[in-house]
């Protein structure tokens, strides 16, 4: 029973960990795509100002 509950032990932190990861990557991911299309309304912007 002891042997048990130390193999689960690990197991449940690394799912954790992998789970943070992915959700941060995606969050990164999402992140750019978002300002992408600001950055170049942005910069469209400031070219038409200066023109």
């Amino acid at each position: 029973m002891e042997k048990h509950e130390n193999l689960r032990l690990p197991l449940q932190q690394e799912s954790m960990r992998a789970h943070s990861e992915g959700r941060f990557s995606a969050g990164l991911l999402w992140g750019i795509l978002i300002s992408i299309p600001l950055w170049i309304s942005l910069l469209g912007w400031i070219i038409s100002f200066t023109r």
